[in-house]
């Protein structure tokens, strides 16, 4: 069966990298067919079938293929209609819940709806009349595209492979029907399991439990999950495969060792007809079913349920050790339930655990010493020792250890095996997991997940209001969250790693292989060489002037690479969403930058500093530049850099800062500077932005922060010392910046504005943009071409958008080698 599903992931994956690699792929096809065909005395019927699996998830995957169209929605409030499906869950102080069926402005609409309820414009109606599963809601609101950011290295989940083709934040809204049918029971259920839990325990402790029992993770905060994460924990926020195989095994013991109680006459008649081991798999199986589709039927879970079923199938039939044909079914079913499954995070790390587990205690299972003695099989075994003698302690402790050299292994499986995707994707590696995972998983696991789904079941069935034992309950639960607390403390816990290449996670998994199944005393070579190559790969190139303008949504944050090899982030975008978080810092880790050593605010305004108060509390920064002027909401960042030691220092025109092969110059403020805005206050601030330039061999780089008009007329007298081939575009391309007098003393050959996508501002003006095409300067936009990059090489400089650091579709051979390049 492993061959099957092999076969049918490759056609899969050969799909969707075709577009990419077509000439690749078919050479590989081509090489294939011919080495089956030359080996089918060895193979036989098996390389047609394996030739034909793989040709057919080709061609399944094509025919299931459903991408949402591009959408542009109208400006403004839109009447909205549509089915609630799944569970409205609560998450940072608002209620979230995704509508199907949908009606958007009386046109039938494709793709669901993601929306937002803010609790203070709604609380007398979320407080009386919450919407459930399965509703009917009427709503106003303003719709947008999902929000994806296009970095290099940095993993952006998007929202349409759930099927979302839009948000928005609700203004209005009713309840025009209520939800019937079964999938709304089941969700109704799972929502009132939720609410149990919610009133049983404390809110840290049961966001906890709802994401283990129920799979409703909206309650999990931000410093939780990184815990959890930093621990090598996350799986435990989820109900995946442990949570679901240990229901199982508690169910099926507890089935036969309630049917081995029954009475020695009924239980002997009763075996002539059905076993107590049948009896137990046709108890468990139901009940897993049920919290199967109660729990959402996640990835994890629908890969355990299949396997467990297999395995109990298995000892229906007789026969054991099957693990490896039910992970191969398990993967099967799902791709067929949908192939694009296959390149989601959660069925890789799933999948790649389990195996790497299955394969490791299969290799240790058949190198253990086998008894050739025939007489050894028969003797009578001897009655075990007094746990209290020598043999029994000795017995005992053995026992003990081995459990213990079993557990190391699986978790070091688990861990090696998922290595690259974690860092891949989360940009970090817990080096204390191998700790964790032996001593809070258990803890979690055996105790404080199984007493707490026996009692919150307990609560729902008995419709009692709390959860029996909820004080215990909740003070265990405590416990294990204070101790991996107490674990994320630890030095070095949490390492921080960048990107290994695709070339070197295909060496990784080989040369484990090799270690594996090598029994030679070199079989770490290759390991150790492809660990080697990786570490070496980010300072393998020369220190030059690179410069990137983060696609970092409505706000700036462009990190600059000197020529010594110093580090400077202007500004930091904004803090809700945190573009600290989901952008700047796994960009700087996914290139392997731990320090920043000048962290630039030009003025804090929430779109600039925002981003900055997470960069500051995760890297090692240097020092803080800013104009002087702190506003009331900036306090925070400046405390948190007080608190860490990292000194502040005030720029003002005149200052020039030298480094090797590079000048900082400062053109704006000055103390006498003072710009009344006609507009507002805040335009006022604007114009307090710092200006710098950047000046190398290569290029000069002018950042001018949010300066409007009034600035920009101040400077322009300092004339050709303005002149500059790259230019930040002032005020994210606002209609009040980039006047036609600034525009020409710059006279940049590129200009890069940084706006969000669909911005309510309007940014880029069009008008601005016409001033500065009439310059003959080239534009990029991050909010259409992501992430611009400015790489130097002593002499000149080059321009690329997020679009050539990844994959392009082949039109030509010479696209392909481009696309073979970037494996590397």
């Amino acid at each position: 069966m492993i061959n099957i599903a092999l076969a049918f992931i490759s056609g899969i994956a050969a799909f969707n990298f075709f577009p990419f690699f077509p000439v690749t792929i078919v050479l590989i096809f081509v090489a294939a067919v011919i080495l089956l065909f030359l080996r089918r005395r060895l193979f036989g019927k098996k390389a047609v079938i394996v030739i034909c699996v793989a040709l057919s998830g080709f061609f399944y995957s094509f025919i299931r293929q459903d991408a949402l169209p591009e959408m542009k929605f109208p400006a403004g409030n839109l009447n909205i209609e549509g089915t609630i499906i799944g569970v409205p869950e609560m998450s940072g102080g608002k209620l979230r819940f995704t509508v199907n069926e949908a009606v958007v402005e009386g046109q039938k609409f494709q793709g669901s709806i993601r929306l937002v309820i803010l609790p203070d414009l709604f609380r007398e109606k979320i407080s009386g009349f919450m919407p459930g599963p399965g509703d009917r809601v009427s709503a106003v609101a303003r719709l947008k595209e999902p929000g994806t950011f296009y970095n290099p290295g940095v993993f952006s989940y998007d929202l349409k492979k759930d099927g979302v083709a839009a948000t928005g934040y609700i203004k209005q809204m009713k309840i025009v029907g209520r939800g019937g049918g079964l999938p709304a029971g089941i969700s109704g259920i799972r929502q009132e399991l939720g609410r149990k839990i919610d009133k049983s325990l404390s809110a840290e402790n049961s966001s906890l439990h709802n994401a283990m029992i129920t799979g409703l993770t909206g309650g999990i905060s931000r410093e939780m999950r990184d815990a959890f994460s930093a621990t090598g924990l996350a799986h435990l926020l989820s109900i995946s495969g442990t949570h679901f195989g240990l229901l199982a095994f508690l169910f099926f013991a507890m089935t036969k060792s309630a049917v081995k109680c029954l009475p020695a006459s009924f239980l002997t008649r009763m075996t002539l007809y059905i076993t107590p081991t049948r009896i137990a798999i046709g108890v468990t199986l139901p009940v897993l079913a049920v919290y199967a589709v109660l729990s959402g039927l996640s990835t994890p879970t629908i890969r355990s349920f299949i396997m467990v079923f297999i395995y109990m199938l298995a000892l229906l039939l007789g026969r054991k050790g099957q693990w490896l044909n039910s992970l191969s079914i398990a993967a099967t079913l799902i791709l067929l339930w949908d192939p694009a499954t296959l390149f989601e995070l959660s069925f890789m790390l799933s999948f790649v655990a389990v195996l790497s587990i299955g394969v490791v205690l299969e290799t240790r299972k058949l190198s253990e010493p086998r008894t050739q003695n025939p007489e050894h099989r028969l003797k009578i075994p001897e009655p075990p020792a007094s746990l209290l003698s020598r043999e029994g302690i000795k017995s005992f402790a053995s026992a003990v250890l081995e459990k213990m050299r079993t557990g190391i292994l699986i978790t070091l499986a688990a861990v090696l095996g998922t290595a690259p995707f974690v860092i891949l994707y989360f940009k970090q590696f817990p080096l204390i997991s191998l700790l964790t995972n032996l001593v809070v998983t258990p803890f979690i696991c055996f105790v404080v997940l199984p007493l707490g789904f026996v009692s919150a079941f307990t609560a729902l069935i008995f419709n009692i209001p709390l959860m029996p034992l909820n004080a215990f309950i909740d003070e265990l639960t405590s416990f294990a969250l204070r101790s991996i607390g107490f674990f994320t403390n630890f030095p070095y816990a949490n390492v921080h790693l960048h990107n290994p290449s695709y070339a070197v996670i295909a060496g990784y998994y080989l040369s484990l292989i090799f270690l594996v199944k090598n029994k030679s005393r070199w079989r770490v070579v290759p390991l150790a060489f492809v660990f080697s190559i990786y570490l070496v790969s980010p300072h393998l190139s020369e220190n030059k002037l690179g410069v990137t303008f983060l696609d970092a949504g409505q706000g700036d944050a462009s990190v600059v690479e000197l020529p010594d090899g110093k580090v400077m982030l202007i500004d930091g975008s904004t803090l809700e969403p945190d573009m600290g978080r989901m952008v700047i810092a796994p960009y700087l880790w996914a290139k392997g930058t731990g320090r920043i050593d000048y962290m630039v605010v030009s003025h804090t305004h929430p779109d600039h500093y925002g981003g900055l108060v997470y960069v500051l509390e995760h890297f090692d920064v240097g020092e803080i530049w800013f104009n002087g002027m702190i506003s009331d909401d900036a306090k925070v960042l400046f405390q948190s850099a007080a608190l860490r030691g990292v000194p502040n220092r005030i720029l003002k025109r005149g200052d020039v800062l030298e480094g090797a092969r590079y000048r900082i110059y400062v053109f704006h403020p000055y103390e006498d500077f003072y710009a009344a805005s006609t507009s507002e206050q805040y335009a006022t601030q604007n114009n307090d932005s710092l200006v710098l330039k950047v000046e190398t061999d290569s290029a000069s780089v002018l950042f001018t922060g949010d300066i409007e008009n009034e600035a920009e007329a101040d400077i322009l007298h300092l004339g050709s010392r303005l002149r500059s081939d790259i230019i930040k575009v002032p005020h994210h391309g606002g209609r009040s910046s980039s006047s036609e007098g600034f525009i020409n003393a710059v006279s940049p050959e590129i200009a890069v504005i940084s706006a969000g996508r669909r911005n309510s501002y309007g940014h880029p003006h069009k008008d601005t943009l016409g001033r500065y095409e009439k310059a003959g300067a080239t534009v990029f936009r991050t909010d259409i071409n992501g992430a611009v990059t400015i790489t130097g090489n002593g002499k000149t400089y080059e321009v690329q958008s997020y679009e050539d650091s990844v994959f392009k579709i082949a039109g030509a051979l010479r696209d392909e080698f481009r696309n073979i390049k970037l494996l590397f």
